[in-house]
């Protein structure tokens, strides 16, 4: 949900009698100079009104929060410097949060925040989007105007900083696709790739991995043999490429009676493995089992 500031802090404000009412404080406060006019309310004496502008463009918007940071540097004030630069950008969550930071500490009173209206650490309006239904959500290039204002390119020109910001808010947006995609398959005509209809099921846990092998290679060396015969009974071909594959197969069953199996080349079994591309890991199928 969008941030929201509590009533309270609306009432205090009311009472404050300030030139200009805060009724959107996302706008109302991202010149400073309504949230001039709160301090100078507790600190009339330090606060110089006539040295604030009271202006929209960016010039007067930067003269305004530098001399309230200068006044909150000087009187050592715990109050967040994230939250003016997200209120002076303009950005989701920081004049609410500034809000209930500065009457906090002005009024010793904890606001009532009502925890369905979430807000996150980098004052995006993704906690928003979520609660959107997913033909309502912004796309790709709306997320980067919302999340990334003009303002903050203005002051900070680095394209390092720039490129950081927009690869992490169309990594976010297209996360967002994916699970959108894997909640609603049949709107978006999902289809399962080869390798999720071709899942095997895992190993059980109290089997033994030469004895579950061992199972597989006699159900597969019965289906390469009667397969064989078939194609070899319609082609009139010479068996003697089965013959020299189930012999090959007689000789790597006996060799696993007697040992185990070893990662060498040279081993049929252990190229059946490789070939094959069973579920099972390979580390599990050399390991020793323990007895």
């Amino acid at each position: 949900m969008v941030a929201r500031t509590a009533r309270e802090i609306l009432r205090w404000l009311e009472g404050l009698y300030l030139t200009y009412p805060v009724v959107m404080p996302k706008w109302d406060l991202s010149n400073g100079y309504a949230y001039a006019e709160i301090l100078h309310a507790y600190f009339p004496k330090e606060i110089n009104m006539f040295a604030f502008v009271n202006g929209r463009s960016l010039n007067a918007r930067l003269l305004n929060w530098t001399l309230v940071k200068q006044f909150i540097a000087k009187r050592n004030l715990a109050i967040s410097m994230d939250f003016i630069d997200a209120t002076l950008h303009g950005k989701d969550g920081g004049a609410e949060g500034l809000l209930e930071q500065t009457y906090q500490l002005l009024t010793n009173k904890v606001p009532f925040t009502d925890p369905v209206y979430e807000r996150d650490n980098v004052f995006s309006d993704h906690p928003y989007q979520q609660n959107l239904s997913y033909y309502e959500q912004a796309h790709a290039s709306k997320s980067i105007k919302n999340n990334l204002k003009v303002s903050e390119l203005l002051t900070d020109p680095s394209y390092a900083y720039q490129s950081k910001r927009c690869r992490a808010i169309l990594d976010q947006a297209r996360t967002d696709r994916q699970a959108i995609r894997a909640s609603n398959p049949g709107r978006f005509r999902v289809k399962p790739t080869l390798a999720e209809r071709c899942l095997r099921e895992p190993l059980q846990s109290d089997s033994n991995p030469q004895d579950w092998f061992m199972k597989s290679f006699d159900s597969r060396s019965r289906s390469v043999t009667s397969i064989t015969n078939k194609s070899n009974s319609i082609k009139h071909q010479s068996r003697n490429g089965s013959g020299v594959l189930l012999k090959k197969n007689s000789l790597s069953l006996a060799r696993l009676d007697k040992e185990h199996i070893e990662a060498n080349e040279d081993n049929v079994l252990y190229k059946e493995i490789i070939l094959r591309q069973h579920a099972v890991p390979l580390g599990d199928l050399l390991q020793t089992t323990e007895s």
